[in-house]
């Protein structure tokens, strides 16, 4: 008996192979080389550059979650040139005395071990304050600079919010010796107008707002990051897959990110070159843990309806009134016809009966009684014309019940 044969490795899971990129486009990550300068980003970008060139202590940007401040900021610094220390604080949720401790170790003047178990454990952010400014003396000693970036500053503490304004009045023969970005969510404007807030508030020399992508800036960001990770002309988006990511992310590029990431996926499972909205569509979905991920069944293994979904249940809607019309029609309309039809017979009745003269009522209220007894003929009437009067007056009975009974109403009411 032979032995089974081993199984075939499955393709490979990472689309950066079948694409041929040299690195994932869409990661979440701040590397600024992927930094795509929007109307919005070149303003900002200029204006932070602008204000640590002129040394300015104290500069602020707000923008929403996603909009890229960190990856702006690290562009930025990366501006500057080699001659700069940074350190960007991502962490707001610490104390004061934490807060030091993270900018010396951001600095390089400290590792996590010495500040775990050396001399600077018990430390107080006084006495860490002292070691940071004899650092910052000697950068400024060899014309140098050093910027601390402080994210997600709008869950710092008041205390801590405290401590970065006594790092921005650090000076030494006029020159400051640290310059701060205060970064965070546009709800750090509102506790800055805060009372406590003032001293802190009144040093800020820049405001600077990043916005979201523009109308037509998300292809051109698509285009940006596939172009920096090498695979400009391996993979394409199709202009209606761009417009559903940039509904779908609302110009934020983590969640353009995110969207392109996972439709890219969605395509290799697919083997095509061509994203397409429909791919986005699942994507989304994935991201949103409902149906729709990338382990669905290829395109040439799904029936095509040529049509979407949701646009034939729209469509669906106005054949299923018209069916409920026709039906309405098939059983209203004779009816409808019969009703007529009594309604004239007892016109003509009426008008025999009770002679030209007396006139017709005025649209009763109520349907007619059913008449059990026929009137009284006039004495100048033969019999044969009787006669026929009383075969009309039964026809016309039978009418008016049949009608009645079609209406919901027995014979007899």
């Amino acid at each position: 008996m032979e032995p089974l044969a081993a199984p075939k490795a499955p393709p490979s899971p990472i689309y950066e192979t079948f694409y041929g990129l040299r690195e994932q486009p869409f990661a979440i990550s701040t590397d600024p080389k992927f930094l795509y300068l929007s109307a919005s980003h070149r303003k900002a970008h200029q204006e932070l550059l602008t204000g640590l060139q002129r040394d300015e202590g104290l500069l602020l940007l707000t923008g929403e979650a996603g909009t890229g401040k960190t990856t702006l900021c690290r562009a930025v610094i990366s501006a500057l040139g080699e001659r700069t220390f940074s350190c960007i604080i991502l962490n707001p949720y610490l104390t004061q005395a934490e807060l030091m401790k993270m900018v010396l170790r951001e600095f390089g003047l400290v590792s996590r071990e010495e500040l775990r178990s050396g001399m600077l454990a018990r430390a107080d952010a006084s006495q860490l304050l002292d070691t940071l400014e004899g650092f910052l003396l000697t950068v400024r000693s060899v014309d140098s600079r050093a910027i601390i970036v402080v994210d997600e500053a709008q869950s710092l503490a008041p205390a801590v919010l405290d401590q970065v304004r006594l790092l921005t009045a650090l000076e030494k023969n006029g020159r400051r010796l640290v310059q701060v970005i205060l970064g965070g969510q546009p709800m750090l404007l509102q506790t800055l107008k805060k009372d406590s807030m003032y001293a802190l508030n009144e040093r800020i020399s820049r405001r600077v707002f990043l916005a979201p992508l523009g109308g037509d800036e998300t292809e051109a960001y698509i285009r940006h990051r596939l172009d920096v990770a090498g695979g400009n002309h391996a993979v394409t988006f199709h202009p209606d897959a761009i417009a559903v990511v940039a509904a779908l992310a609302r110009g934020l590029p983590r969640r353009v990110n995110l969207l392109c990431d996972r439709a890219l996926q969605v395509g290799l499972t697919e083997r095509v070159r061509v994203i397409g909205p429909e791919m986005v569509t699942r994507a989304a979905q994935a991201l949103s843990g409902g149906a729709g991920s990338g382990a669905a069944p290829p395109a040439s293994q799904r029936p095509d309806t040529g049509e979407d979904p949701a646009v034939a249940a729209t469509a669906a809607m106005p054949r299923r009134t018209a069916s409920r019309r026709r039906r309405l029609l098939v059983w209203g309309l004779p009816l409808v016809v019969l009703t007529f039809v009594a309604g004239l017979a007892w016109g003509y009745y009426a008008q025999q009966t009770l002679g030209a003269g007396a006139g017709l009522p005025a649209a009763p209220p109520a349907p007619p009684p059913v008449i059990s007894e026929p009137a009284p003929m006039p004495a100048e009437m033969g019999p044969e014309e009787v006669q026929m009067r009383l075969e009309m007056i039964r026809l016309l009975e039978a009418s008016v019940r049949g009608t009645n009974v079609g209406r919901g109403f027995s014979p007899g009411a």
